[in-house]
Formats: structure tokens, C-alpha cells, sequence
């Protein structure tokens, strides 16, 4: 089958091949799937920049989540050849999602609605489970609470946005232009701070009439991170999620006394199988609603993968960015 992989660390457009592979012997914890779309997300050009956690050394075959039919199960998987799933995908043993074929994890393999299309379905699982496991598990959002996103604009921003509208929050988004300012505003994020017109915790405190807020989703680290810090109610909670800035957050213990607030971690890989499968229902319901949708940025196609990672990593993507596979 053919799949984009890169031998050395480098540039999506510069290090990334389109290869002929043979896949190994399918385990028990895996599903082989027949790839129709995969999403791109901030972790696929980490990989292969050599600066993510889970693939340390080439070569790197990227792609954490893919939508598609399962070929094979193996005997941990919970879904059946022919069906239609989402999944996450065995990237860190190198059998990434932009291939024609690859293999899911198979506790994190769940059905599609039949009315949810491809593209849908494959920007789906990272963002926005990562995204009710930090808001909801987590964090402990409730109605009426104040909500920070940070970097909303992007595919874990625009999902918790949502989110946390479905959970009757009131949500603040920073942006760093007119253009996501609009579109944070178009998926219901009820302020918007461009952090390039006002300082993130001074627009913070202007929306919520000094208060702060009471939950903040961060997926951004660094000097974000410390703005956050300036802006937060009493028992706020931090969820930590992701570095886009390129650096995770310096957390300040004395300051997180002082000011009487949790710094949480919130990693979709850390939850239960049972976990993993209620949450999945629950939005499931959500996205039948209309409350919960991926809002797409650009699809390319298969040629296009290097194209597709390369704008994700220049952070130009305003929403999610997908490759269609098949078809």
C-alpha cells in the first residue's frame, strides 16, 4: 500500500515520501483500516520537526486519526470487519494515518454515524475528546461558568468552544486576527480577544466585568499561559492540554496558592476504555443535535499531505485541516 513516511527530522514538504509498504502482522490491540480521510493536526508536524513526546527517532509516519472501513480486528477491538469507524492510529509504532491503509488503536476505534460524513469524522476524535476530556472530566465545567480558550481559532480551540457552549458555559476566545475573531464568533464563543489589538487578561477581566474566569483551555503554553494566570477567578481551573507556542506553560506554585487555583492536565490517552466509549456517545448525541461540528478549513487530497501538515504547522489553518484518501 502506499503511505507518506519521512526517514529523517525535518520539513513536512522537504523530508516527507510517498512509499510503497507492507504492513507487519496485525496485534491484538489493533484494527487494520481501509483509510477514506485522516485528519492533520499540531502533532503531525511536531513528529516530524523531532519535537514530540511519542516518536522520537525516524523514520516518522504520521497522522493520528483517520476515519475509514474496518479491514481486520483484532481480538481486543470492540468493532467488526466492515464497519465504519473513527479512530486513533498506531502513529508512534509507524502506521500513521496517511496511507491507504493503517492500523487504529483498537480501544479508541468508535462508530460513525451514518450521517456524519468523512470529513467530519476524521477531524473528529483528537480535538474534540481531548476537548470533553478536559472540559468535562477535568476540568468540571458547569453551566454558567466563565470559559477562556486559548488559541480558539485552531482544531482543539474550535472544539472546545463548542463544547463548552453545549455545556451552557459562557466562552472567551483569543485569536490572533479579524478573520478568526469572526469565526470563533460564528461557532458561538460569545467575547473575542485579538491579543494582538489587547492583552489577553485585560480583555478578560473587561468581558467578565472584573471576575475572571472560571475555567481556562490551553492549548497554546507560554506567555498565554501567564496572561491566563492574570485573569482567573477563585477555584478556577487551568487545563492543560497542548504547546503550540512552542513551550509548555512555567507554572508558579506559590502563585497557584495565593490566588487558589488548579493547574490540571487534561490527555485524551490517559481515560478508560469505558471512559473513552461514554464520552464518545455522549457527543455522539451532541453532534446528531447540531450542537457539535468540525469546522473545516481546507481538505486535500493525497498528494497533498506535506501541503496539508506544512499549514497546520505555520498555524495558517483557521479551523481543521483534512486529507481526503480515498475517493
Amino acid at each position: 500500500m502506499q503511505a507518506w513516511q519521512a526517514e529523517t527530522f525535518g520539513e513536512p514538504e522537504q523530508v516527507l515520501e510517498k512509499v510503497e509498504r507492507e504492513l507487519r502482522e496485525l496485534r491484538d490491540d489493533e484494527v487494520e483500516i481501509e483509510v477514506h480521510a485522516a485528519g492533520v493536526g499540531l502533532p503531525d508536524a511536531l513528529m516530524l520537526a523531532g519535537n514530540y513526546p511519542a516518536v522520537r527517532k525516524p523514520p516518522v509516519m504520521p497522522g493520528q486519526e483517520v476515519v475509514g472501513t474496518v479491514l481486520r480486528a483484532g481480538a481486543e477491538a470492540r468493532v467488526r470487519p466492515g464497519e465504519r469507524v473513527m479512530s486513533m492510529t498506531q502513529f508512534a509504532r509507524r502506521v500513521g494515518g496517511f496511507g491507504e491503509v493503517c492500523f487504529g488503536q483498537a480501544r479508541w476505534a468508535m462508530p460513525v454515524p451514518d450521517a456524519m460524513p468523512d470529513e467530519q469524522a476524521a477531524g473528529f476524535m483528537v480535538p474534540f475528546h481531548t476537548g470533553w476530556e478536559g472540559l468535562v472530566r477535568r476540568g468540571g465545567l458547569a453551566a454558567g461558568e466563565n470559559l477562556l480558550v486559548l488559541g480558539a481559532a485552531g482544531s482543539s480551540g474550535s472544539a472546545a468552544i463548542q463544547i463548552g457552549k453545549a455545556l451552557g458555559a459562557t466562552v472567551i476566545a483569543t485569536v490572533s486576527s479579524a478573520q478568526k475573531a469572526d469565526f470563533c464568533r460564528e461557532l458561538g464563543a460569545d467575547a473575542v480577544i485579538n491579543y494582538r489589538d489587547v492583552a489577553i487578561d485585560e480583555g478578560v477581566l473587561e468581558a467578565t466585568q472584573g471576575r475572571g474566569v472560571d475555567v481556562v483551555y490551553d492549548p497554546v503554553g507560554g506567555s498565554a499561559y501567564d496572561a491566563a494566570t492574570r485573569c482567573v477567578a477563585r477555584d478556577a481551573r487551568i487545563i492543560l492540554i497542548g504547546y503550540s507556542s512552542g513551550s509548555w506553560p512555567q507554572v508558579d506554585p506559590l502563585d497557584v496558592v495565593l490566588k487558589s487555583y488548579s493547574v490540571v492536565g487534561g490527555f485524551m490517552g490517559a481515560v478508560t476504555v469505558d471512559e473513552a466509549l461514554e464520552h464518545h456517545r455522549a457527543m455522539m448525541k451532541l453532534v446528531e443535535a447540531g450542537s457539535l461540528r468540525v469546522p473545516i478549513d481546507q481538505v486535500f487530497d493525497f498528494d497533498g499531505v506535506p501541503q496539508a501538515i506544512a499549514r497546520v504547522g505555520r498555524n495558517e489553518a483557521v479551523g481543521k485541516v483534512v486529507v481526503r484518501v480515498k475517493g
